[in-house]
């Protein structure tokens, strides 16, 4: 089983090679930080986000149809948390 922690760490890497490699700032990126375009990411990049922490944890939390609010990284976070028990 993984760790929240873990998958904390993973999520928020994830998301920031994402930004560096949009050549964008992952200053001041959190468990606060909205999962919408705000970061500077578009509807296409947090689906490769998605893909990417699916991959790494091996989870779909998205499988089972709607997921409810997903507002902030922890949102996410507390997704991946469920998905992979």
């Amino acid at each position: 089983m993984t760790s929240r922690n873990d998958l904390t760490r993973t999520i928020l890497q994830i998301i920031e090679e994402t930004l560096v490699a949009k050549d964008l700032s992952a200053q001041g990126l959190d468990l606060d930080s909205p999962v919408d375009s705000t970061l500077g990411l578009d509807s296409l990049d947090w689906a490769a986000v998605v893909v990417r922490i699916e991959l790494e944890t091996g989870a779909d939390p998205f499988s089972e149809g709607t997921v409810g609010s997903l507002k902030t990284v922890s949102d996410l976070v507390d997704l991946y948390v469920k998905a992979v028990g």
